[in-house]
C-alpha cells in the first residue's frame, strides 16, 4: 500500500480537513515534553510490535522529530490497511504552537 506525504506545517489544517487523527510516533518521554496540539502518542516501537489501537476508518497523520520514524510508521500502517499521511520534516520543521509539559 501507499501513503501520502504532507508538509508538517499544514498538519493541523489537514487533520481538520480530513477528520484525521494526529499521531506522534516518538517515545512517551519526548511526547510528554512537547507535541503538536490534538496529537496522541503511539510510539514507533509499539507500531512495530503491532500494538495499534487506531480506527481504520480515519486518516492517520503521522509525525516524529525529523521525519524518518514517521515515514517508517507510515509504511507499516499502510501495509496493515490504514489510510496514512506522513508529515515530512518532523517537529524540527513545524512552526506552530506546541503543547508543553507544565513544570512547577
Amino acid at each position: 500500500m501507499r501513503f501520502q506525504n504532507i508538509n508538517i506545517r499544514n498538519i493541523l489544517n489537514d487533520a481538520l480537513n480530513y477528520g484525521g487523527i494526529i499521531v506522534d510516533v516518538r517515545d512517551a518521554e519526548a511526547f510528554a515534553k512537547n507535541h503538536i496540539p490534538m496529537a496522541i502518542n503511539l510510539p514507533l516501537e509499539e507500531i512495530k510490535q503491532g500494538n495499534i489501537t487506531l480506527p481504520k476508518g480515519k486518516i492517520v497523520l503521522l509525525y516524529c522529530e525529523n521525519g524518518g520514524s514517521s515515514a517508517l510508521a507510515a509504511r507499516i500502517l499502510s501495509e496493515r490497511g490504514y489510510r496514512v499521511m506522513n508529515a515530512v520534516g518532523g517537529l524540527k520543521e513545524y512552526r506552530g504552537a506546541l503543547t508543553k509539559k507544565r513544570t512547577s
